[in-house]
């Protein structure tokens, strides 16, 4: 078996700890006890740095790597358009929190049915309630434009089948 040479870096380190040693023993004497604590404590820091090294690059990984695994499948979620990935993050949250409601998910079906509602030549905040009538109540309750802020942001959100069924009535517009 080769024997290692000892690496610059390492050594200029141990030189350099030595002299500190060989300094603080010459400035305080009183305290040669404390310098010489420090050093005995560097060289064991030293001893693990060193053997660390020697063991790391011995044995071969048993398995994938525990970080490289949950990497790669990130890498396979992000084949997903980001704007999906978003609004599908928004809807959860909206069903959580009356705020996420009011200030995420609104503000889409908000231009969902209005895209929808001008298709027909029908203005989604004009007075008059031709909108209220295509979109229904569920739908119009969450779109209509004076909708009414929470008072408790922390309040339960919209359940998933409001929402559902508002989307449904958005895509059945003519």
């Amino acid at each position: 078996m080769r024997r290692r040479r000892p690496r610059p870096s390492a050594v200029f380190a141990l030189v350099v700890a030595s002299a500190g040693l060989g300094v603080g023993i010459s400035v305080r004497p009183g305290d040669a006890s404390l310098a010489v604590e420090a050093y005995v404590l560097f060289l064991g820091a030293l001893g693990l740095v060193a053997l660390t090294k020697a063991t790391s690059n011995t044995f071969e990984p048993a398995a994938a790597s525990r970080v490289r695994v949950p990497q790669s499948r990130s890498q396979r979620a992000d084949s997903r358009p980001a704007e999906l990935v978003r609004i599908e993050r928004e809807l959860e949250m909206a069903t959580q929190s009356a705020f996420d409601t009011y200030f995420r998910l609104r503000p889409i079906l908000r231009e969902l049915a209005s895209t929808r509602l001008a298709l027909s030549a029908v203005d989604l905040d004009a007075p008059g309630g031709r909108a209220e009538a295509l979109l229904g109540p569920e739908a119009w309750a969450l779109v209509r434009a004076d909708a009414v802020r929470p008072s408790d942001h922390y309040a339960p959100g919209v359940p998933l089948a409001v929402v559902t069924r508002a989307i449904d009535a958005v895509e059945a517009l003519p």
